[in-house]
Parts: C-alpha cells; sequence; structure tokens
C-alpha cells in the first residue's frame, strides 16, 4: 500500500460508516484483526469486528479525517479524526497494514462537545 491508496482506504471507511455499509468496512481488515482503544476494548477478529460495527444503537455515523501520515517502507499510518456517533470523539489512530488489508488498528480517543479546531487548541 503507498501513502494514496492509505488515504482512500481512510476515506472508504468513512463512507461506509456514515452508509451504515458494516459488511463494506469490515472488509479492508484482514480476517485476524487486532482492533483495540488499549483502556477501553480489544477485538481480535474481522467476525467480532463487524457485530462490534453493527451495534451502533441507531445512530448515524460521521468520521472526518484531519491528518494522515503513512510509512510505506513499515506500513504504518496514522490519522487524527473526529467520529460522531454515539458520542463525539476525537482521536488518532494507529493501522499496520498486511497484504493491503488493516491488521493492526489502535485508536486513542477522547469524548467531547467540542468542534475539532476548539478541541485541539486547548
Amino acid at each position: 500500500m503507498n501513502r494514496q491508496e492509505f488515504v482512500t482506504t481512510l476515506q472508504a471507511l468513512a463512507r461506509g460508516w456514515a452508509d451504515k455499509d458494516y459488511e463494506k468496512v469490515a472488509s479492508f481488515f484482514a480476517e485476524d484483526v487486532r482492533y483495540a482503544d488499549p483502556a477501553r476494548y480489544r477485538i481480535g477478529s474481522r467476525a467480532e469486528l463487524l457485530e462490534f460495527f453493527r451495534d451502533d444503537e441507531g445512530y448515524e455515523q460521521s468520521t472526518v479525517w484531519h491528518n494522515a501520515v503513512f510509512d510505506e517502507e513499515r506500513q504504518v499510518g496514522a490519522a487524527e479524526y473526529t467520529y460522531q456517533g454515539t458520542q463525539r470523539y476525537h482521536g488518532t489512530v494507529w493501522i499496520e497494514v498486511r497484504e493491503n488489508l488493516i491488521a493492526d488498528w489502535r485508536e486513542y480517543q477522547h469524548v467531547s462537545e467540542l468542534e475539532w479546531e476548539e478541541f485541539v487548541e486547548g
């Protein structure tokens, strides 16, 4: 995967969550994906991840990516985001790619009612 493919993947994930096309979203992840917010939850398979996505409590989903970087040699990327669903979260995700699929996803996020600009300004 190159940087542009990484950014395209992030955009596709955001569209899939917004459209509630969770099967499509899950297809970007490896079967044995490790998906976690280390302080709150850990998911260890694509099937479990799909159930996690489907449990949206009926809320609309929105993801805005603010910044993204990708190291092609290591196949590791990171992105800052705002996610709006059950709550508004601002956070950062670290992503490891294997065979063009997301193999590891670690997100660190904070609940906040602030807009992104206000949040990062402190």
